[in-house]
């Protein structure tokens, strides 16, 4: 596989603003800045709605997928689910078999909290999604799967 050299931090040609990392951290700013302001409307913090878009995809689950899932240490994901639970937002159920283990599953408020946040980001990905085709969505997707997948399974060093 050849990298393009204007994309390579380790050529001299590199182009930061062609990098593939740098743009996708700016789509990420992009995309959380104007989540940010949707999210205060609704009193939700970034962990909380990763955490709900998690739980809305995957339905009961442990709390430890769930934080894997959604990005967030599991210390962070707990006290987060903890502040759900005082909303009625979800309910848990420890584990009888393992203590530890603590399974998380939406509320049907928690679902329509959840069900209106996916409404305002589907706005944001119908502008993102400015002029392009549904192919060229789909192979984005695949491409930062892929990308996603080689990450997990090969170190730097």
């Amino acid at each position: 596989m050849a990298i393009p050299r204007n994309m390579n931090p380790a050529e001299q040609e590199f182009d930061l603003f062609s990098s593939p990392f740098y743009l996708i951290a700016h789509v990420d700013f992009k995309y959380h800045e104007d989540l940010d302001r949707v999210m205060q409307k609704y009193d939700v913090d970034r962990t909380t709605y990763r955490l709900l878009s998690v739980l809305l995809a995957v339905g009961l689950e442990n709390i430890k997928v769930i934080c894997e899932h959604a990005l967030v240490k599991r210390s962070t994901g707990s006290r987060a689910i903890d502040r759900m639970l005082e909303r009625g937002w979800v309910r848990t159920e420890s584990n009888e078999e393992d203590y530890r283990s603590t399974t998380v599953e939406l509320t049907a408020e928690g679902k329509k909290i959840a069900g209106m946040l996916r409404q305002s980001t589907s706005k944001q990905l119908e502008r993102a999604a400015d002029g392009l085709s549904a192919a060229e969505l789909k192979q984005l997707a695949s491409i930062l799967r892929r990308m996603t997948e080689n990450l997990g399974r090969l170190q730097i060093e």
